[in-house]
C-alpha cells in the first residue's frame, strides 16, 4: 500500500494532459481516484484502475456550476468515500488576439468563472469533510503566467494570479484543522496536444524552450510529481505556498512573447 493508500483523491480536468498525469501519480501512491472532467473521463479512469489496482470513478462535471459539483461530490462520497485530496486542475485557455481593452467582458468573466470560481466551488464542496476527518490536502493549479503576466493573455494571467490569493486565504482558514492548501504554477508543458502540433510543424517549440533555464519544456509527469508530493501526509508543514515548476522561466523575467507563436497553445490541455 502506498503513502496515500486508503485515501480518496479527486482531480478536476483529469481526462487528459496534466490532469491525467496527476491522477496517475496519485493512483501510483495508492489513492483511490475520482476523475472530474467536462467531457467523460471514463477511459482514463478505466486505465488507472487496471494499471494500479485502485478504485476509480469517472464523473462528468462542470466545475463552474455549483449544482454540478455538488452532485458529483455526492457521487464520490457514495461510491468511494470522503475526499482527502483535492487537485483543482480544470481550466480553459484564453483565445485572445488583441489587447485587453478589445476583449469582451464576457470572455474575462468566463475565464474567472472557470479558474477562480471553479476552484472556490470545489474547495467549498470538500472542505467540511476534510475538517471532519482532521486531514486534507488541496493543491490548486496556477501558472507561471499568473506570476509574471503575459501580453494579450490578461484574462488568463489574472485568473491564475487570483488562484494564489485564494490558496493563501484557504490555507490560513484551515491549517489548524489538518488541511493544507498549496498551489503549483507550471511553466510550458508538453501535453499530447502540443506534441502533435510539434509533429505537424505548427508549434515553435524552441522559442519557448530557450526562455527557461533548463532549455526545455516540462513533461506532465514532472508537474504531477510535485502535486503528489504536496498531497502526501508527510507534507503537512507545507501550506499557503505557490510552487513554480517552470524550469526557471519566471526567474528569467517576462520575455513578452509576440502573440503569433502563442496561437499554437490555445488548444493545449491543462
Amino acid at each position: 500500500m502506498g503513502t496515500l493508500g486508503g485515501r480518496v483523491a479527486l482531480v478536476t480536468g483529469a481526462g487528459r494532459g496534466i490532469g491525467r498525469a496527476i491522477a496517475q501519480d496519485l493512483a501510483a501512491r495508492g489513492a483511490d481516484v475520482a476523475l472530474f472532467d467536462l467531457q467523460s473521463p471514463d477511459e482514463a479512469a478505466t486505465a488507472l484502475a487496471a494499471a494500479y489496482g485502485v478504485r476509480t470513478l469517472a464523473v462528468t462535471a462542470d466545475v463552474s456550476d455549483e449544482a454540478s459539483v455538488n452532485e458529483g461530490c455526492a457521487q464520490v462520497l457514495r461510491e468511494l468515500g470522503p475526499v482527502s485530496v483535492l487537485v483543482n486542475n480544470a481550466g480553459i485557455m484564453q483565445r485572445q488576439s488583441a489587447d485587453h481593452h478589445t476583449l469582451p467582458a464576457s470572455d474575462m468573466q468566463r475565464m474567472l468563472s472557470v479558474h477562480v470560481g471553479g476552484t472556490a466551488i470545489m474547495c467549498a464542496a470538500v472542505l467540511p469533510g476534510m475538517r471532519t476527518q482532521g486531514f486534507g490536502r488541496i493543491v490548486n493549479l496556477s501558472s507561471v503566467i499568473g506570476l509574471v503576466g503575459l501580453q494579450r493573455r490578461t484574462a488568463y494571467s489574472t485568473a491564475k494570479a487570483a488562484i494564489a490569493g485564494l490558496t493563501r486565504g484557504l490555507a490560513l482558514e484551515n491549517g489548524r484543522h489538518g488541511v493544507t492548501v498549496n498551489a503549483v504554477a507550471p511553466g510550458y508543458v508538453l501535453t499530447d496536444v502540443l506534441l502533435e502540433k510539434m509533429r505537424l510543424g505548427t508549434l515553435d517549440h524552441d522559442l519557448f524552450a530557450e526562455r527557461s533555464a533548463v532549455g526545455r519544456w516540462a513533461r506532465p509527469e514532472e508537474i504531477a510529481r510535485v502535486v503528489g508530493f504536496l498531497a502526501e501526509p508527510a507534507s503537512g508543514f507545507i501550506t499557503a505556498a505557490i510552487w513554480p515548476v517552470d524550469g526557471g522561466y519566471a526567474a528569467n523575467g517576462n520575455p513578452g512573447e509576440a502573440l503569433g507563436p502563442l496561437q499554437a497553445l490555445d488548444a493545449a490541455s491543462h
